[in-house]
């Protein structure tokens, strides 16, 4: 990438040749303009392809780190989720991104992806109540109890059971997997513009997700804008807001094994990845 310092200098020196050239016309001549012009044009010319080779030289840099991290991946967070189910949950829509970064980093790490959960970033919870039917028709009697509703869908959505079969068979291209039981959950969210009745659904889906005691990670790509992170971390989660590369996909794996914190490269992160044992 260019830096943008130097491409302003280059602008500069441009409008800088471009006075010299009226000055120098009304005064030196043709023959003097013309040759100083050439000198500018060749300065300038080699400027930009010194920086073009840089630029060359950073992104093979870049590269070369990526390929060895992905080396390194085995080494750090091979076999941490061995024999684990992990749960993905999204409140509104689930980028496939963030689902394949989550799916690859679980899979390379031992573990299998149980169960993929999307619920609508502003549910209809008195719909959402009727279509289960059963004991969840006298919630959607009663708005104030949604909070209860989101609760028992969030611990339902970690240990399985009826409920979460019941969410797969009224809503199929919402509720995908098997949901035996989650070892672990990646939540992820999208942008918080919400109203007050979503943010209290979201908030109490989230305690039931935490009330199993598995391990919650609030997970984002490194350019998501605006980041979450903030939201998770008051949510009480564990963060990763840099999953699509891959220390990222590490630091998943390290936080959904049981570590606690807020990893990756923002300026809400404590670091890269989780301290060493």
């Amino acid at each position: 990438m260019l830096d943008f310092r130097y491409h302003a200098l280059s602008l500069v020196a441009v409008f800088l040749a471009l006075g010299i050239g009226i000055v120098l016309g009304t005064t030196l001549g043709d023959s003097v303009v013309s040759q100083a012009n050439k000198d500018v044009r060749s300065s300038l010319r080699g400027d930009l392809l010194d920086a073009l080779s840089r630029a060359r030289n950073a992104t093979n840099e870049l590269t070369e780190r990526d390929r060895f991290e992905t080396a390194a991946f085995p080494y750090i967070a091979g076999n941490k989720l061995r024999g684990q189910r992990v749960a993905i949950v999204s409140s509104g829509a689930l980028p496939q991104e963030i689902e394949n970064s989550a799916r690859n980093a679980v899979k390379d790490a031992g573990g299998t992806v149980d169960s993929v959960s999307q619920v609508d970033a502003r549910p209809d919870a008195v719909g959402l109540a009727n279509s289960l039917g059963g004991r969840f028709k006298t919630l959607a009697a009663d708005p104030t109890q949604v909070q209860q509703l989101a609760r028992r869908m969030g611990r339902a959505l970690v240990a399985g059971g009826k409920l979460p079969r019941h969410l797969q068979t009224k809503f199929p291209d919402s509720f995908k997997g098997d949901y035996r039981g989650a070892d672990a959950v990646v939540y992820y969210r999208t942008n918080d513009s919400r109203d007050t009745g979503a943010k209290t659904f979201e908030s109490a889906m989230i305690e039931g997700l935490r009330s199993n005691g598995v391990p919650v990670v609030g997970a984002e790509r490194s350019e998501t804008d605006p980041s979450q992170i903030s939201y998770y971390v008051n949510a009480g989660l564990s963060t990763v807001d840099d999953i699509d590369i891959p220390p990222g996909r590490i630091a998943l794996v390290l936080t959904l094994s049981g570590r606690r914190g807020d990893f990756g490269f923002k300026k809400t992160a404590e670091a890269p990845l989780p301290p060493g044992p």
